[in-house]
């Protein structure tokens, strides 16, 4: 029997059959003899690749050598410097620890806001800056509001005290966003700072006839009622404007103001919310001058 799959086996040349035919055995042989040479079957080319290399050459372990010992310079200073000189033992420095560092940076940052606030204020000028318009003596001043505030919102809460000319919500040059501070101007003076300014006779006759004869109208101050009041979640700070009606006035930001919520540490600061002080001793400024007092003075 042959293999019909074979081209060769295929052919019909008797002579072709039969060298291929002994071909066959003879490879059927050559293959059991290799089978029982090796366990695995693997021809000898193949076995090749699995043979071991051949041991390391053997190499003696290196002898260890002695090094020279090593000594200090101690006993040679002496022919450089002499005892009491700075070359001798200069000092050790000591490494900067990080409470140290924390300071040495925060001091630097108060010399360089003080700096800056320095050279703004020399600039500082209210009185011709171009976007402060109005009577400074009914204008209210306006703090701590929501960054969310809107004029409209701060129009509609504070026009309750009397007709409002301006609002003014003070933003940041480059982003354009709210600082948290406004300015508001009333049509008239009583409605921003207060009905009565002075005491004397005719002011008391006049608060008779009124008491006399009340009027529907509400003639509360905005300076005296709406300080504290909350909006939008936020208690507000209300004041008057002084950088145009107190001499020698300088805003928070250089390094004047009234505030006492940053004055020191926990225990100078202040933590409620409104205009007036807890902290003894004298003002840092003087409440601003009405018009009739300020002729007077003249």
């Amino acid at each position: 029997m042959g293999d019909f799959n074979d081209a060769f086996m295929r052919n019909q040349n008797a002579a072709v059959q039969a060298r291929t035919k002994a071909q066959n055995r003879a490879n059927v042989l050559q293959l059991k003899l290799i089978g029982q040479s090796h366990p695995t079957g693997l021809t000898a080319n193949l076995l090749k690749l699995f043979e071991p290399r051949p041991p390391l050459e053997y190499k003696p372990p290196p002898e260890k050598r002695k090094c020279p010992p090593l000594t200090g310079m101690a006993q040679f200073v002496n022919k450089f410097a002499e005892p009491g000189d700075p070359e001798y033992a200069p000092p050790i420095q000591e490494a900067e620890t990080p409470a140290e560092r924390r300071a040495r940076i925060h001091k630097l940052r108060l010399e360089k806001g003080a700096a800056k606030a320095a050279e703004e204020l020399e600039k500082y000028d209210p009185h011709n800056d171009p976007n402060v318009s109005g009577d400074p003596y009914k204008t209210l001043f306006v703090a701590r509001l929501s960054y969310e505030t809107t004029e409209s919102r701060i129009k509609r809460e504070f026009e309750s005290y009397g007709p409002i000319k301006r609002v003014r919500l003070v933003t940041d040059k480059n982003t354009n966003k709210p600082k948290g501070y406004a300015f508001i101007e009333y049509l008239h003076t009583r409605d921003m700072k207060g009905l009565f300014r002075q005491i004397d006779f005719s002011v008391i006759i006049l608060f008779a006839a009124f008491e006399a004869h009340p009027s529907p109208v509400n003639h509360a101050a905005a300076y005296k009622q709406a300080d504290g009041r909350k909006i939008e979640g936020r208690r507000v700070l209300v004041d008057v404007e002084r950088g145009r009606t107190v001499p020698n006035w300088r805003p928070r930001r250089l390094g004047g103001g009234l505030g006492t919520t940053r004055v020191g540490g926990e225990e100078v600061n202040q933590r409620y919310s409104g205009r007036e002080q807890l902290q003894s001793g004298p003002s840092r400024s003087e409440e601003p001058k009405v018009r009739e007092e300020r002729q007077g003075d003249r």
